[in-house]
């Protein structure tokens, strides 16, 4: 099993240990979109031991341009099961669980269960206030992105210095609007976003440190600008 992991064991933040620590770790992606997607497979193919996927919605048409694993023939079905099985296949050493149901502060204990860190790919404030809610709770690292038009971010939630969601609040306007079906959205800023996020998981995983912890990541496609932006913690 470990032969298939041996160019990033080469790695010295890796190895052996750091392998183990990877087959030992449970993550839980909240959303199997475009960003989830992304997130998913890095983590399978990685070895990450434990992966769970949730989502409640299913795969449609629209869908197929940036979730790149979803086929026609997917069409109808609940993405995180489709997500999930796929997966299995791609590295059957990891257990990848899906949950075929929306998030909510009622549920959210039974679904992360056993999770030491959550990936945040939702794509409403809702379900990120949820989350941000319960990790804080929990003290369950959170890695946190967001994608729209040609623009993301990525951050960090609820690790070693304790950021929140709401201590973002003012840099929301760097994106236009909460959903990409409003602004539309091109497939390579997910995989952008997706693929940052999920090395912030393995560094996570790791016990390496990150300036996201405290920092926020922004890509403008069009530009190819990347500005890396320091959080202040909103008082009251």
């Amino acid at each position: 099993m470990m032969k298939r992991y041996n160019q990033q064991m080469l790695l010295p933040e890796i190895g052996t240990k750091g392998q183990e620590k990877l087959n030992e770790a449970s993550v839980l992606i909240i959303g199997a979109g475009g960003l989830g997607t992304v997130v998913a497979t890095y983590l399978v193919a990685m070895g990450v031991g434990r992966v769970g996927i949730a989502d409640f919605d299913q795969v449609e048409e629209t869908n197929l341009h940036r979730q790149f694993l979803y086929t026609p023939a997917d069409l109808g079905v609940n993405k995180a099961k489709v997500l999930a099985r796929k997966l299995k296949v791609q590295n059957s050493y990891v257990e990848v669980i899906s949950f075929e149901e929306r998030i909510t502060s009622e549920n959210f204990t039974t679904i992360s269960a056993d999770s030491t860190i959550l990936c945040d790919c939702s794509d409403n404030l809702s379900t990120r206030l949820i989350l941000d809610k319960q990790c804080c709770l929990y003290k369950i690292p959170l890695v946190h992105g967001a994608v729209s038009d040609w623009q993301g971010y990525v951050t960090l939630f609820h690790y070693k210095n304790e950021f929140h969601y709401h201590d973002l609040f003012d840099m929301e306007t760097l994106l236009k609007n909460d959903s990409c079906e409003i602004n539309g959205i091109s497939s390579p800023i997910c995989g952008v976003i997706g693929s940052l996020m999920a090395n912030e998981t393995i560094k996570i995983i790791l016990d390496l440190n990150s300036n996201l912890d405290g920092g926020f990541l922004y890509f403008n496609g069009l530009k190819n600008d990347f500005k890396l932006l320091k959080l202040q913690k909103v008082s009251g």
